[in-house]
């Protein structure tokens, strides 16, 4: 396991001292040094996609969308709803129903109700719904540059920091961040869980945690985190050092009392499932279906089962499309970057596993795991951004700098290239 490369440091709530600029915001001090760097990142990626998108919806031809523009007269607000959009703009203006397998009617409670209640809350300020969401996941995403930055320095120092965020802020499939979709708000309770867990700040991992659980299904996972960070800060091994019957039992013996010093972050992780279990009495009471948002997958065409990975390989294989001369562009294009994405993150997703703490090890391999249970790697060029820790570890090989330059010359022209087809109405995640 990678160790800490420095001291540990903490760039929120830090000591006033000569020679640090200190900026005080909502109660806490924050290094100014830090915020400058997390806020140059944040304008200059999004300046990025915003000018991509606008030269490329003059330029190229817009391929018709499934409903209405967003703003015709905003081209770049426009290109920033797309796809799911619609679905969190139906939710925030009409609320929530099960749909109808008989009438092919999609079902919307398969979305979680964070992100549309904070769109809904903006958009009474804003008037347009549209705006109010692109608000609210740049703003996040600023909020996930933050506490990525933070959660990375502690764990490599302020150089790896660096490159952590831009790294993430350069990622393929960075659209999705400013575009009106739950990625950016659901990362944001995700870094900031990770970031009090690894501080014992258990309270406030509860607090983000029950925010991840309420944004995303996969946010219950949060649970599972907080409590094996106090497990592992406590001295818990799942495993023995020798594999013999007297040393299994003197180890397990060893892990009582790691379990019982552990109680504050238990009682947090139990608290952080509040997020799911408020949403799960919510679909009770308005359709008496607890699971509904499980339930509802079906209207969506849907099923999730580990041994559909077992039919991954073919399923990849159709979706290729790949004819008879793949020179001549005979080729699915969306799924081939899907691919590539799925190859490159089962390497470090693996090298996660093997190199970082367990807490992110977990948390990496069960979330990549969770979208290949549907049998295919749909939308992967999306689902990898949630793969926080292998950012933080790509910025640690990142420190040579023939790997940085490789990274953003891989990264950067398929993140424009992502924004061009996202804002013109092709399937980009």
């Amino acid at each position: 396991m990678i160790e800490p490369q420095v001291e540990i440091s903490d760039p929120i709530d830090v000591k006033p001292n000569k020679d640090a600029g200190i900026i005080i915001f909502l109660g806490m001090r924050f290094e100014k040094q830090a915020l400058q760097t997390v806020g140059l990142t944040f304008l200059v990626s999004r300046l990025m996609i915003f000018f991509i998108i606008y030269i490329s919806s003059i330029i190229f031809a817009m391929q018709p969308g499934p409903f209405l523009y967003a703003d015709p007269n905003n081209i770049i607000l426009d290109g920033l709803i797309r796809d799911d959009s619609w679905w969190y703009q139906n939710i925030a203006t009409q609320g929530y129903n099960m749909g109808d397998i008989a009438t092919h009617a999609q079902g919307n409670v398969a979305f979680f109700p964070l992100y549309p209640v904070a769109v809904k809350v903006f958009a009474a300020m804003t008037g347009n719904v549209f705006l109010s969401g692109v608000l609210v996941s740049n703003i996040a995403f600023f909020v996930t540059l933050w506490y990525l930055y933070a959660l990375t320095r502690l764990e490599f120092g302020t150089e790896t920091a660096e490159r952590a965020i831009f790294y993430l802020a350069a990622a393929p499939a960075t659209v999705f961040f400013s575009a009106m979709y739950t990625e950016s708000l659901f990362m944001s309770f995700v870094a900031a869980t990770f970031y009090y867990a690894r501080l014992k700040n258990w309270d406030r991992a509860a607090l983000l945690g029950a925010l991840a659980a309420a944004t995303r299904n996969t946010g219950i996972l949060m649970a599972a985190v907080i409590a094996l960070e106090g497990l592992h800060q406590q001295g818990f091994r799942f495993f023995p050092t020798t594999w013999n019957r007297s040393a299994l039992i003197e180890h397990l013996k060893k892990q009582i009392r790691p379990i019982l010093k552990s109680w504050p972050s238990l009682l947090a992780a139990v608290f952080a499932c509040l997020g799911l279990v408020a949403y799960m009495t919510y679909l009770t009471n308005a359709f008496g279906d607890p699971l509904a948002f499980i339930h509802v997958e079906a209207t969506w065409g849907r099923s999730t089962s580990p041994g559909a990975i077992t039919g991954l390989f073919q399923s990849i294989k159709t979706g290729l499309n790949i004819g008879s001369n793949i020179w001549a562009g005979q080729i699915d294009v969306n799924n081939l970057l899907n691919l590539i994405n799925l190859i490159v993150f089962t390497f470090l997703v693996g090298a996660v596993a093997i190199k970082m703490r367990p807490t992110f090890s977990w948390f990496s391999v069960i979330t990549f795991l969770i979208p290949l249970s549907t049998g295919t790697n749909g939308s992967m060029t999306r689902y990898v951004l949630m793969q926080l820790p292998c950012f933080m570890l790509l910025a640690y090989y990142g420190r040579r700098p023939w790997v940085d330059r490789l990274i953003l010359a891989i990264f950067l022209p398929m993140s424009a290239f992502t924004a061009i087809i996202f804002s013109h109405w092709v399937f980009a995640g």
